[in-house]
């Protein structure tokens, strides 16, 4: 019998952002990039998964009370750096999504590894990528 590994065990996996504003967060994501979303938990409200068959990220409501910063980007700390890469079959429903919704985003980029992408900033800083790799 052959010994299965972790990545045998793997379904899915989700980007888990801290955010500011969890009804602002649930808006941008749903509103201006299409993703579900099912429920907010708690109360107050602190916890949604923003949601597409491929692809989640959970929004956590920071503790506002602390002393450090709520929201931290990748950015922030290495200039540049993505918070959350989607790859996608497709781009071109994408941008049009993002110009259906009015949503900045940069222009697409082929890159030396041959994918071309897409940034989109969301309300609390984080860089969302949406890569093509064919």
């Amino acid at each position: 019998m052959t010994e299965k590994g972790i990545g045998d065990q793997l379904i899915s996996c989700a980007a888990v952002l801290v955010v500011t504003d969890i009804h602002r967060s649930v808006a941008f994501y749903r509103d201006r990039l299409g993703f579900a979303i099912a429920q907010i938990w708690g109360e107050p409200p602190s916890f949604a998964i923003a949601d597409t068959p491929r692809a989640s990220i959970m929004l956590k409501q920071a503790d506002c009370d602390q002393d450090q910063p709520v929201a931290t980007p990748n950015s922030t700390r290495v200039g540049g750096l993505w918070d959350v890469y989607i790859w996608v079959t497709d781009l071109q429903p994408i941008l049009d999504q993002l110009a259906k919704t009015g949503t900045d985003h940069t222009p697409p980029e082929n890159t030396p590894y041959e994918c071309t992408e897409v940034v989109v900033t969301d309300p609390d800083g984080y860089l969302i990528c949406f890569g093509y790799c064919p």
